[in-house]
């Protein structure tokens, strides 16, 4: 294993281990993390961790105390735990090995995060190895089985933190509307001000009616990002 990962550090002292040739995250689990709001002594679950970036920045920087994160992928999640191990965090977050789909904690979780698979599979062969594909792709959960997990998973108004592509908002919308979520907040991600937006990042509440709060733009070049 040790010949197939390198490691990213941040200037907070955070240490991550990532797979040299495999899915590797950016900047989308970071500005998720950023957008997040919640109350530290609560649960959260963060759903397709692959090596554990949202868990460990919601512990780091956000300072949630119980945090669980599943990945379905064997590789990927033995990284995940190499992570929560390298940064002190084994008595926080929890790692889970399974797909959420078969998870059967029901109402159990005030908050749930994601950063999901993009790109949806229109039938072209996709160029990439397992680790990659799965992790862009909706091959093991698309957005329709996402937002329905995380209504089932979710206690009554609970809260669903998601960063996701701006132009599949309406989709997004539909689904959630379908679980019966309401819209909480949404803000768009801009590369810069010469670009449209590509992320969208949305907080939806469920089982409770929101006055959608639309942010002032996010601009990823100022920002630092």
């Amino acid at each position: 294993m040790e010949d197939k990962i390198n490691i990213t550090t941040f200037n907070d002292d955070i240490k991550m281990y990532q797979l040299i040739d495999g899915f590797r995250f950016s900047v989308d689990p970071i500005i998720l993390v950023n957008f997040f709001e919640g109350n530290p002594q609560k649960k959260i679950l963060d759903i397709g961790s692959g090596t554990g970036i949202i868990p460990i920045l919601l512990a780091k920087r956000k300072n949630m105390k119980n945090i669980f994160g599943i990945e379905i992928q064997k590789e990927g999640f033995e990284i995940f735990k190499k992570n929560i191990e390298e940064n002190n965090l084994t008595e926080i977050i929890k790692p889970i090995l399974g797909d959420v789909k078969n998870y059967k904690e029901s109402n159990f979780f005030d908050y749930i995060i994601s950063n999901p698979p993009y790109m949806i599979l229109d039938g072209k062969k996709i160029s990439e190895n397992e680790n990659k594909k799965i992790s862009r792709h909706e091959i093991s959960l698309n957005l329709e089985e996402l937002i329905k997990n995380a209504k089932r998973l979710l206690k009554p108004q609970g809260e669903f933190f998601m960063v996701h592509r701006s132009y599949r908002l309406p989709e997004i919308v539909i689904e959630l509307e379908k679980n019966k979520f309401s819209l909480k907040r949404i803000q768009f991600a801009y590369f810069n001000r010469e670009k449209n937006s590509n992320l969208i990042l949305i907080q939806a509440s469920k089982g409770k009616k929101n006055k959608l709060e639309i942010l002032p733009p996010l601009y990823l070049e100022e920002e630092g990002y």
